[in-house]
C-alpha cells in the first residue's frame, strides 16, 4: 500500500508560499541589484575606463558561472537532506556575498562576495523541489506560474531597488540585500516545514555534480533544441544590457547611479504592464507563438535605439531602447516558458525546464564577458549592434521553424 502526503501537504499554506515567493525575489535580484552601482563601485580599484568594462564583465560572468554549477548540486543536496535546511543555508550564504561586496576594499574581496552569492543562488532548485513536494498536481503550475513572475520581476526591479538605495551610498544596495536575505532566513526557520514526501529520499553521489546531465536533458527533443537556441540568442543580448547600460548612460550621457536608476524603473514599469495587462489579449489574438515573434521584433528595435545612442546622446532615445526591449523581453519569456511545457512530454517536464534554466546561466556567463570585451574595444554602438543583429537571428529561426503542440516529436526523439 503506498503511502499518501497528509491533506496539509497537498497544498502550501499561505505564509510558507508567501516565503518562497520572497526568497525567489532575493534569489533573482542577486544578479541584478549591483548593475547601476557596478561601474562606481570597480572605478575605484579599476582607475583604466577601457578595463572597467571587462572586470564588470568579468564579475557579472563570475555569479553566472557558479549560478550553473551550484544549481543542480543544491538540487540534489535538497533531495538528499531536505529542502528546508538547503534553503536556509543559501539565505544565509547570499546574505554573506551581499556584505562582502558591500565592505569591498579590494577587487578580489568583490570577486569573492560575487561567488559566494552565485553559489548559493543555486538554492533555487531546492525552492522548485519544496514546491513539488507539497503541492498537487492541479495546483503546481499556477504556484510555478507564480514563482516564475516573481524571479522575472526581481530581473527586472532588482537595477531599480540598487539605483535607488544608491542615493545613501554605493555600498547601501547590498547592505540591505543582506539584512533582508538574513530576516528571510529567520521567517523561514519558523514558517517552512518539510513537506511530507511518499518517495524515499536519493542517496547524494558525485555524480549530482555534474551539470552537463541536465544540458543533455533538453538536447534529446529536436523541437526544443530550437526554442532554447532562440531563447540562448535573446538571453546573451539581455546580459549584455546588464553589463552595459549603466556604462553606456554615465559614459554618453554622463549620467550617475541615481539617474541610471530611472532607466531600470522604467523596464519594471513596462514589464509589469507587458505581462499584466498586455500579454492576456496579446495571446489571444496571436497565439504564444506569435506573441514571441513580436516579443523578438520589439527586443530587436530596442537594441537597434540603444546602439544609436552614442551618435545621437538623446536621453529619450534611451528611455525609448529600454522600454521597447523590456516590453518583448517580457511577453517573449512568458510565451516561450509556455511554447516549452507544450513541447515536452509529461514525464520530462522538470529535466527541460531545468535544463532551458542551465543554457540561461550558460547565455548569462557568455554575455557579460562578450559584452564587456565588446564595449571596451568598439564601444557602445558596436555592442548593441551585434545584440540587436543575434536577437533577428533568433527571430529568423523562430518563424522558420514549427512548435507543434504536445509531443509527437519529442516523443519520437
Amino acid at each position: 500500500m503506498t503511502e499518501t502526503p497528509p491533506p496539509s501537504a497537498a497544498v502550501p499554506k499561505r505564509p510558507p508560499l508567501l516565503f518562497l515567493l520572497t526568497t525567489a525575489f532575493l534569489f533573482s535580484i542577486g544578479m541584478t541589484l549591483v548593475f547601476p552601482v557596478l561601474p562606481f563601485i570597480v572605478a575605484q580599484y579599476v582607475p583604466d575606463v577601457p578595463h572597467q568594462a571587462t572586470v564588470i564583465g568579468w564579475l557579472t560572468a563570475c555569479f553566472a558561472l557558479l549560478s550553473f554549477f551550484s544549481a543542480p548540486v543544491m538540487g540534489a543536496l535538497s533531495d538528499a537532506y531536505g529542502r528546508k535546511p538547503v534553503l536556509l543555508l543559501a539565505l544565509l550564504g547570499s546574505a554573506i556575498g551581499y556584505v562582502l561586496f558591500g565592505i569591498g576594499g579590494s577587487l578580489w574581496i568583490l570577486f569573492l562576495g560575487r561567488a559566494i552569492d552565485g553559489l548559493t543562488a543555486g538554492g533555487m532548485s531546492a525552492l522548485f523541489g519544496y514546491i513539488a513536494d507539497s503541492t498537487s498536481r492541479e495546483e503546481r503550475g499556477k504556484i510555478f506560474g507564480q514563482i516564475g513572475a516573481t524571479v522575472g520581476a526581481g530581473f527586472i526591479i532588482g537595477p531599480a531597488i540598487g539605483g535607488a538605495l544608491s542615493h545613501l551610498s554605493l555600498s547601501a544596495p547590498m547592505f540591505a540585500a543582506a539584512g533582508v536575505c538574513l530576516l528571510n532566513m529567520l521567517w523561514g526557520a519558523f514558517v517552512m516545514k518539510e513537506a511530507a514526501r511518499s518517495a524515499p529520499r536519493p542517496a547524494f553521489d558525485a555524480s549530482h555534480l555534474n551539470p552537463l546531465l541536465q544540458l543533455r536533458g533538453v538536447l534529446a527533443y529536436p523541437v526544443i533544441r530550437r526554442l532554447v537556441t532562440v531563447s540562448v540568442l535573446f538571453v546573451v543580448p539581455f546580459s549584455i544590457m546588464g553589463v552595459s547600460n549603466a556604462l553606456l548612460a554615465r559614459d554618453v550621457l554622463g549620467w550617475g547611479p541615481g539617474q541610471v536608476s530611472t532607466l531600470f524603473m522604467v523596464v519594471g514599469v513596462a514589464d509589469i504592464v507587458a505581462q499584466g495587462l498586455l500579454l492576456p489579449y496579446l495571446i489571444r489574438w496571436l497565439g504564444e507563438r506569435g506573441v514571441a515573434q513580436l516579443g523578438l521584433g520589439l527586443g530587436a528595435a530596442g537594441l537597434v535605439c540603444l546602439a544609436l545612442l552614442p551618435a545621437l546622446a538623446a536621453a529619450p532615445l534611451a528611455y525609448l531602447g529600454v522600454l521597447l526591449f523590456a516590453t518583448g523581453e517580457g511577453i517573449f519569456n512568458a510565451a516561450l516558458g509556455t511554447l516549452l511545457s507544450l513541447s515536452a512530454p509529461d514525464e520530462a517536464q522538470g529535466r527541460v525546464q531545468g535544463g532551458s534554466q542551465a543554457f540561461n546561466s550558460l547565455s548569462q556567463i557568455v554575455g557579460p564577458l562578450s559584452g564587456g570585451a565588446l564595449y571596451s574595444r568598439f564601444g557602445g554602438g558596436v555592442t548593441y549592434g551585434v545584440g540587436a543583429a543575434m536577437v533577428l537571428v533568433a527571430l529568423a529561426v523562430l518563424t522558420g521553424s514549427r512548435t507543434p503542440k504536445p509531443q509527437p516529436e519529442a516523443q519520437a526523439a
